[in-house]
C-alpha cells in the first residue's frame, strides 16, 4: 500500500511538473504579453502587449456615446475625441508564476483598470453645445465681496445662481467613465457654475483684512453748500497699499475728479431769465457758472490718499458766478437776436442800451449764458471771409465772450444797426454796436460779467 501511494504521489508530481512546464513553454516565454483568458474591463487581451491592450481599450471606449440624464430628458455625446491617461503595464507586470498554468487550464481572470480621461477641448465643446448648457436667461454666480459703500466693511456672501458650467458637466462624465460607466444622471448641484470666491476662502479673508486695514479713513469733499463722502470703494479704485508707499492710480483719480466736477460745475444749467421786454425765456449756461479748480482738488486729494488719515478737503473754485450766487444776478449784458438790441445792467440799473447787428446766417451768434473773457481798448479784428479773402476790422474796444465772438464797436464801417440788417449784412458772429455804446459797456464790465443771448 505504501508503495502504491508513493508511486501515485510521484505520478502526480511528474504530471504537474509536465503541465507547468508545458504551460510555461507555451505562455511563460513571452512575459511582455498577456496569457490567455485574461480580461481587462471586460475586454479579452489574451496574447496582447500592453500597448496593444491599451489601443483595444481606447477603441472600445471611443466607439461609445456618453449619456446624460437631466430631468426627464436624455442627451448623448460621442466619446471619439476623449483621450485617456492610464497604463496597463503594471497589470501585465503583476502576473504571477502560476498565470501560465491558469492560461493552460482556461481559467478566466478579470482585471479592472481605471481609464482616467484627460482634458479634451473637443469633448467639452460637444457638451457646451447641449441644451442643458444653454445659459440664456439664467442667473450667473456672484462672488463673495466686501461692501465698500460705507465704512462698515460688511461681508456679502457668495451666491450660486442657475448658470451651468460645462466643465463641471464634463467632470461628472469623466468620473463615471473612469469607473467604467457611460451614463450619468445630473442634478443642479452637480453642474451649476460655482462662485470663484467664497467667504471661507483664504483669498477673501485676506481681502477683508486689507480693506479694514487700509481703507478705513474717511474723506469728505466740502463745498460752500454740500459735503460729498468719498466711499471706500472709490478710495480702493484710486490707491493701492502694497508696501511702504501707497501707489496712486492717476487715471482713476482723474476720472473721479472729472465726474465730481461734472456733477458740481454749473455748465449747462438752465436759467429762467426775465427779459427787458417783459417776457421770460429759458437760457442755458454755456461758459457761465461755477467751475471747480480741478488742478487744486487733484493735488489735495492725492495728498489725503497718501496720508491715510480722515480729512475734509475744501473744494476751491476756478470760476465763480459774477454775483457770487447760483443765479445770473442783476449785473449782466442782455442781447436779443430777434430784436437786434443790447441792454447792459449794473446792480440792477440800466447803464446803456442800443441796437446791434449779430451774426449773419451761417455765422450765427451763439445763444446761452456766457462770461466776458477780457476787455481791451482799440484793436483790430482779423479773419477770413466766406470767399477765402481776409478781413481786418479796427474796433474801439473788444469784449469776447465765446470763441472768437464778442461785443465791440463798429462805427468805422456801419452807420445803421438793428432791424433785419443781420440777415443780409450780418457779422461773423460778433455783436456789433455803435462805438459810444460799446465803449460805455467796456468801461462797465470786466472778466466774468454775464452775457445773456437769446
Amino acid at each position: 500500500m505504501k508503495k502504491f501511494l508513493a508511486i501515485l504521489l510521484i505520478t502526480i508530481i511528474v504530471v504537474a511538473g509536465v503541465a507547468f512546464g508545458a504551460a510555461y513553454y507555451l505562455y511563460g516565454r513571452t512575459p511582455d504579453k498577456f496569457v490567455p483568458y485574461t480580461y481587462i474591463n471586460g475586454m479579452d487581451v489574451s496574447g496582447l502587449t500592453a500597448e496593444e491592450a491599451e489601443n483595444l481599450l481606447n477603441e472600445n471606449v471611443r466607439g461609445k456615446e456618453f449619456k446624460f440624464i437631466y430631468g426627464n430628458q436624455a442627451y448623448t455625446v460621442p466619446m471619439n475625441n476623449v483621450e485617456f491617461d492610464y497604463s496597463v503595464a503594471p497589470t501585465l507586470e503583476s502576473a504571477s508564476i502560476i498565470d501560465p498554468l491558469r492560461g493552460l487550464l482556461r481559467i478566466k481572470k478579470e482585471y479592472k483598470v481605471a481609464m482616467t480621461p484627460a482634458s479634451s477641448d473637443a469633448f467639452l465643446a460637444e457638451i457646451t453645445a447641449l441644451p442643458i448648457c444653454n445659459n440664456e436667461g439664467k442667473t450667473p454666480p456672484q462672488d463673495a465681496y466686501v461692501d465698500l459703500s460705507n465704512y462698515a466693511f460688511r461681508t456679502v456672501r457668495e451666491q450660486v445662481g442657475t448658470e451651468v458650467d460645462p466643465a463641471r458637466v464634463m467632470d461628472v462624465a469623466f468620473k463615471n467613465i473612469a469607473d467604467g460607466s457611460y451614463t450619468a444622471e445630473l442634478t443642479d448641484a452637480d453642474i451649476v457654475k460655482l462662485p470663484a470666491l467664497t467667504v471661507e476662502s483664504e483669498e477673501f479673508q485676506q481681502r477683508l483684512k486689507y480693506c479694514k486695514d487700509n481703507l478705513n479713513f474717511r474723506l469728505d469733499l466740502v463745498t460752500g453748500y454740500d459735503t460729498t463722502l468719498i466711499t471706500p470703494q472709490e478710495i480702493d479704485e484710486m490707491v493701492s497699499f502694497a508696501g511702504d508707499e501707497p501707489k496712486l492710480n492717476k487715471d482713476r483719480i482723474e476720472k473721479f475728479i472729472t465726474d465730481y466736477a461734472g456733477k458740481h460745475n454749473e455748465y449747462n444749467k438752465d436759467y429762467d431769465f426775465a427779459t427787458s421786454t417783459g417776457s421770460t425765456v429759458t437760457v442755458r449756461g454755456v461758459t457761465y457758472g461755477k467751475v471747480i479748480d480741478k488742478e487744486a482738488l487733484t493735488k489735495d486729494l492725492k495728498a489725503a490718499l497718501k496720508a491715510q488719515k480722515p480729512a475734509s478737503i475744501e473744494v476751491n473754485w476756478a470760476q465763480m458766478t459774477y454775483s457770487g450766487k447760483d443765479t445770473i444776478g442783476n449785473s449782466y449784458i442782455e442781447v436779443s437776436i430777434d430784436k437786434q438790441h443790447v441792454w447792459c445792467y449794473k446792480d440792477g440799473q440800466l447803464v446803456v442800451e442800443c441796437d446791434c447787428v449779430t451774426g449773419a446766417p451761417g455765422h450765427d451768434t451763439a445763444k446761452g449764458v456766457f462770461i466776458i473773457q477780457y476787455v481791451t481798448g482799440p484793436t483790430t479784428l482779423r479773419g477770413n471771409n466766406d470767399d477765402g479773402t481776409e478781413y481786418e476790422s479796427p474796433v474801439n474796444c473788444f469784449m469776447p465772450f465765446y470763441g472768437g465772438q464778442g461785443l465791440h464797436g463798429s462805427s468805422g464801417w456801419r452807420s445803421k444797426w438793428g432791424g433785419t440788417i443781420y440777415k443780409t449784412g450780418g457779422s461773423h458772429g460778433c455783436v456789433n454796436c455803435p462805438d459810444a455804446a460799446a465803449k460805455k459797456m467796456a468801461d462797465t464790465v470786466g472778466y466774468g460779467y454775464p452775457v445773456v443771448i437769446y
